[in-house]
């Protein structure tokens, strides 16, 4: 019994651990079990290929690359990709890029973990089962987690560029490959008859770990870019972060304007407006001017990348004036904005005011989100700013 947790104790903990790390949007339980028994599964037509095509009495170095790379890494690869591909792959429940790393592992800890018992039981006239079992857990399972990380990363970005998405998938099916054999033709020197026997055991300790290690970083790594990915999108206000705006961040401001302003007003403003708009109150001049007369920009943060920015300034002994809060497309209905205006009211209640005003558009679909979050039309106005065009607004306004 000790035995034989010991065998299966390393794939369910990397399961596990993978599990967690999907924290944002995690997968349906029954859909990782099937992976993880597909995978397992795709332990017994890797052994018959094997078994069928490999020469055990070829052992020059050429062999044992042929032998590492193309039947064994490439077979037992294609297992797993199979098992990702075929079942894991088309479900809805695929719906973020994270997705491919974890079906991709459970894949491979299926394969890892019952690969894992035979090997614990099998017949060996020099190591024990137990401690085959504790050697694999330290190497062979945590290589296999990792080519199935490094094949699920891009199984989900396949998955999201349809185009490209056989390439992709490719892709991630030839790095797979390329680590798994990498590891095991260190592995296999140790049988060559090309290679001095003290030789291959440094051969062994350095190419195969080697290997192991670059594969862990890259995993590690490509685990963090997908679920940063997840955690934008389904738990936005953790990647969230604003900042003080200068003088020097005004080039930035006046690209992400020429960003947003298009897609926001095109079905409100003439195209003439907007360009009117723009250049008299984007200009840089125009903008220096603002932030000589007090105004106040912040710009927002996803991660590294600036997703938006506001200005404010103080218009009353307890009452602020928002007077610009823009977001990028791609982040508007994920929270970004009320992330910017809580943050902001947070900081203006801590200075003692208890209102917050701002205008919108009167025909900008803006009014009902800003209505959402505490705001209400005080009043409307028209504002006459040159050249004949008008600013037709709400005045709202919340309570701190």
């Amino acid at each position: 019994m000790d035995l034989v947790a010991l065998a299966i104790a390393p794939g369910l903990a990397i399961c596990l651990f993978i599990f967690h790390r999907d924290a944002f949007n995690r997968e349906p339980k029954i859909n990782l079990l099937v992976t993880f028994i597909l995978g397992a599964l795709s332990v017994f037509p890797a052994a018959l290929i094997e078994g069928a095509i490999i020469d055990k009495n070829a052992n020059s170095i050429a062999q044992m690359a042929i032998r590492a790379f193309l039947m064994v890494a490439l077979v037992e690869e294609a297992g797993k990709f199979a098992a990702l591909r075929f079942y894991a792959y088309p479900k809805k429940s695929f719906d973020e890029p994270l997705d491919g790393i974890v079906y991709s592992v459970m894949a491979s800890m299926g394969f890892a973990t019952l690969e894992n018992i035979f090997y614990v039981f099998g017949p060996n006239e020099q190591l024990s089962g137990y401690q085959i079992g504790f050697f694999r857990m330290f190497t062979a399972v945590p290589a296999h987690a990792t080519f199935g990380v490094l094949m699920g990363y891009y199984a989900g970005k396949a998955k999201f560029d349809p185009a490209n998405s056989l390439s992709w998938l490719l892709k991630g099916l030839f790095w797979a490959v390329f680590f798994h054999g990498a590891y095991d033709f260190f592995l296999f020197l140790q049988s060559s008859s090309e290679v001095d026997p003290e030789a291959a055991g440094i051969l062994l300790f350095i190419g195969a770990m080697a290997s192991l290690i670059i594969a862990l970083r890259l995993s590690f790594k490509h685990i963090k870019t997908h679920r940063l990915i997840s955690q934008q999108t389904y738990q936005p206000e953790k990647t969230l972060s604003i900042r003080k705006a200068y003088p020097a961040d005004i080039p930035l401001i006046r690209d992400l304007t020429y960003k947003v302003w298009p897609q926001t007003y095109s079905a409100i403003l003439s195209k003439e407006q907007i360009d009117y708009m723009l250049n008299s109150m984007y200009s840089k001049p125009s903008l220096q001017s603002q932030m000589q007369k007090g105004d106040q920009f912040v710009l927002a943060y996803n991660g590294n990348e600036p997703v938006g920015f506001a200005s404010f300034a103080l218009t009353g002994s307890h009452t602020y004036k928002l007077h610009k809060i823009y977001v990028l497309p791609s982040q508007q209905g994920k929270g970004t904005g009320k992330f910017i205006i809580d943050q902001l009211s947070n900081a203006m209640k801590a200075k003692g005011a208890s209102m917050l005003q701002l205008n919108v558009n009167r025909n900008n679909p803006a009014k009902s989100f800003y209505e959402k979050i505490g705001f209400a039309v005080i009043k409307e106005e028209d504002i006459d700013i040159g050249s004949g065009y008008f600013m037709n607004d709400y005045v709202m306004e919340k309570k701190l």
